[in-house]
């Protein structure tokens, strides 16, 4: 599932943010905005100088206490400087998603419902849905339940891979597959089974995507091994950014879980930066 995740989320269509697909002029534009990863949002947007209308997401919920920090819902016209200021917070850093509405209180309010769901282990997580490659992980596995996930949104809008895909657009667009009518939000949602392992892959895009010289610059053909290497890594122990970083080269090569010179320094009882270096060494070696 995780494969042909990463293989569809590169071939989905590209727009431009005033290309995007919409169904009509009375849609309202709305976005969710990472504060933690843009911490100047509010001050750029009030540069702009339009009539702004926003507030935390979490007001008024059970993370109503870390509302100050946490993302930001905004509505902004069609075609405005603000809009085009907010899409390009949520471009930079992918750190926020858009969606449209034909009605934004109960698009806030359904925003707002969503943020605790089922996690499968009989409990609750907070679902931070705005972040994009966990969005694109609900929007493909969602199945029956894509109504619920969608609720009163018509379209949701992400930043896409700069570096990987098909087009020039900097975002997809995705719309529910349920031909039935949204009723209104009941029980929490739940969290598809197979969607942490495709977050987990389409993460690494995202990741990879950021610090795409650090990998020796993938084609989209090289990326399903980079992430694999990349599980593997996690998977023995290397899973802080900086030490992923300094073996990226490694990563972006053939699978590790082929080479039994490396799969011995992994499966060692080294601390993970000795492992880290001995990966190193051995590539030098090898070159």
């Amino acid at each position: 599932m995780h494969v042909k995740a990463l293989s569809a989320l590169l071939a989905e269509p590209r727009y431009s943010f005033e290309q995007l697909p919409r169904e009509a002029s009375s849609q309202t534009l709305c976005f969710i905005i990472d504060r933690a990863r843009q911490p100047e949002a509010m001050s750029r947007l009030y540069r702009i100088g339009e009539p702004m209308i926003s507030q935390g997401l979490f007001i008024g919920t059970d993370f109503a206490e870390i509302a100050a920090d946490g993302p930001l819902w905004l509505t902004a016209p069609w075609g405005s400087r603000l809009a085009a200021e907010a899409a390009k917070l949520c471009e930079e850093n992918f750190s926020g998603i858009a969606l449209t509405t034909e009605d934004s209180v109960k698009a806030l309010a359904h925003a707002r419902w969503l943020l605790r769901a089922n996690d499968g282990s009989g409990g609750q997580s907070l679902l931070s849905y705005h972040k994009p490659s966990l969005w694109a992980a609900l929007a493909y596995t969602a199945g029956e339940t894509s109504l619920q996930l969608f609720g009163p949104w018509q379209h949701v809008y992400i930043p896409a891979p700069a570096h990987f895909g098909a087009g020039n657009g900097n975002w997809l667009s995705w719309q529910s597959t349920s031909e039935l009518e949204w009723l209104g939000d009941v029980s929490a949602f739940n969290i598809p089974d197979d969607a942490p392992m495709v977050q987990a892959r389409l993460g690494w895009v995202y990741w990879v995507d950021e610090q795409y010289t650090a990998f020796n610059e993938p084609t989209d053909e090289e990326l399903p091994n980079v992430a694999q290497n990349l599980d593997t890594l996690v998977n023995h122990n290397i899973y802080e950014g900086r030490h992923l970083l300094k073996l990226g080269h490694i990563a972006n090569g053939p699978l590790l879980d082929t080479q039994p010179q490396a799969m011995a320094i992994l499966q060692s009882r080294e601390e993970s930066f000795i492992k880290v270096e001995q990966l190193k060494q051995l590539a030098t070696s090898a070159a």
